[in-house]
């Protein structure tokens, strides 16, 4: 199994690599993801467009051309591994300090280094001036368990985290979990079917220009 340091050595690695040539077809790379999954290498790239965001499906999927092309010239990986270009959703990464000043009085789910003394804080991110980020965690969640009112336990005191000691970041709104996974699901479901169709409308052009040619030689040898 590839150790953690180096999942983010290849992490740098893939962003160096395409980032390059996404911006310039007006993409933006917000975070590159690479674990480990099902026993092998998984590589998730999340893009949106620059600087409006708003990426469709179809853009989406013309990214994902592009970057499929890229890893396979480039050869980074020795063995198998699985990967998928993806739209932000409603937990957008967050990579660049614009990322985080964009994210100021919106709610962040962060994972942290060791150097920070904890693996992981939510909250909502109260400011930010370019190299540290307050954070403000929520009440605790048994607030009013002893009788009172919710809400009348205080929130945790602002945490002061280093950029630097951030691992991973995405907003974390409140939502419907279930919701989220149903339209998750939509959304990939969406996703595999227009790669068929993109497939199909590939394999099906390639046997009209064969079949042309062989029509052509035909009328040759009848004359």
């Amino acid at each position: 199994m590839t150790a953690r340091g180096d999942l983010r050595q290849m992490s740098s690695q893939v962003l160096s690599l395409l980032e390059p040539e996404l911006t310039r077809d007006g993409f933006e790379i917000l975070d590159v993801r690479v674990f480990q999954g099902g026993g092998r290498v998984q590589v998730r790239i999340y893009v949106d467009l620059y600087p409006d965001g708003g990426i469709t499906l179809d853009q989406c999927t013309r990214a994902g051309r592009t970057v499929n092309m890229l890893m396979e010239e480039a050869d980074l990986f020795s063995g198998m591994y699985i990967l998928e270009v993806s739209s932000p959703g409603i937990r957008r990464p967050l990579r660049l300090p614009r990322h985080f000043e964009a994210a100021v009085g919106q709610r962040v789910d962060l994972k942290l280094s060791a150097q920070a003394g904890r693996k992981r804080l939510r909250g909502v991110l109260t400011a930010f001036d370019g190299r540290e980020l307050q954070v403000q965690p929520p009440a605790p969640a048994d607030a009013g368990a002893d009788g009172g009112e919710a809400g009348d336990n205080p929130a945790e005191e602002i945490v002061t985290v280093n950029l630097g000691a951030i691992q991973e970041a995405n907003l974390d709104p409140e939502f419907d979990a279930k919701a989220l996974i149903n339209a998750d699901r939509r959304r990939r479901k969406e996703e595999r079917r227009q790669q068929r169709q993109s497939r199909k409308k590939t394999k099906r052009s390639r046997p009209r220009a064969d079949r042309v040619a062989e029509d052509d030689s035909s009328s040759h040898d009848e004359s």
